[in-house]
């Protein structure tokens, strides 16, 4: 893989460990990177507190600010991997929407958990809520602090073109880094509302898990070709989908899951997967839309 990796700059702790992470990566692959900062200059009070535009001496000092966090994060950049390309975009405006717009066309989209913007928010983070919504590209969430450099790529295959997507996003990354695949698919048994004997409720349960053990394989022959270029570990396991893709990501480099698609349907979905495995996961999340037609 190359291509233009864009980076959330905002001077936190979470968007600096975002930054190694994509160095990280974009010497693997051969990238350019676009380190990009949103800034939004406070509105302006007049004697009776009446709102307004924010004078043009705030705006540049906010510029010069934001042109500031983006020089220093070139200079890292240049420190640990002299040979990397990196763009600088500073840009006014919300910080989601200026980073989503830079991703149009990219590879990857890369920002902290709780940083890009002030407050950034509490669990997830606005932005980075928003970007999985919003970017045009497959969105990495990184925590503060040193970003796994091996370990397995862990992936949440559920038998939807979603999860199909994802573990083709997981084998091509397992295969940059020169890992393996960890394809985590979770069953649980329905509950009966009526009483059953025993040999019944063990066939039941007997099938639904033959059918969980079945979808990992059907997404990987799916995949073709791809799928033979790494290893990949299969667990079927008896749970809710979020908590055993986290079970199972302890060692791991990275962590994939699908988006469930764009829009309203994006957003319902996520929050109950997805949105569990950002919020909850210790390690780096990618979260990977269908490839456009």
């Amino acid at each position: 893989m190359t291509g233009r990796i864009v980076v959330g700059i905002d001077g936190s702790a979470e968007s600096a460990a975002a930054l190694e992470w994509a160095i990280s990566r974009a010497r693997l692959g051969g990238n350019e990177l676009e380190l990009v900062n949103a800034y939004n200059p406070p509105a302006s009070h007049d004697f009776y507190g009446h709102h307004g535009m924010a004078t043009g001496q705030q705006v540049l000092w906010f510029t010069e600010h934001s042109e500031e966090l983006l020089e220093a994060a070139r200079a890292r950049v240049a420190e640990v991997a002299p040979d990397l390309t990196a763009k600088l975009t500073s840009t006014m405006g919300p910080a989601a929407y200026v980073v989503a717009s830079a991703s149009a066309g990219a590879e990857l989209v890369v920002v902290g958990r709780r940083g890009l913007g002030a407050a950034s928010s509490v669990l997830l983070g606005s932005v980075s809520n928003r970007l999985t919504i919003e970017a045009e590209a497959p969105l990495i969430v990184v925590n503060e602090g040193e970003a796994p450099t091996s370990g397995p790529v862990v992936v949440g295959v559920d038998g939807s073109e979603y999860g199909t997507a994802a573990l083709r996003f997981a084998v091509a990354e397992a295969a940059l880094r020169g890992t393996s695949v960890r394809a985590v698919t979770a069953f649980t048994y329905p509950e009966l509302r009526f009483p059953a004997d025993h040999e019944l409720i063990d066939r039941m349960r007997a099938g639904v898990e033959a059918e969980a053990a079945e979808i990992p394989a059907q997404a990987l022959a799916a995949l073709g070709k791809a799928a033979s270029s790494v290893a990949v570990e299969q667990l079927t396991v008896e749970g809710r989908p979020a908590e055993a893709i986290l079970a199972h990501a302890g060692d791991a480099s990275l962590v994939v899951v699908g988006s469930h698609g764009k829009g309203l349907i994006r957003r319902v979905l996520l929050g109950s997967v997805s949105r569990q495995v950002l919020n909850d996961a210790t390690r780096p999340v990618a979260v990977v839309d269908l490839p456009e037609a």
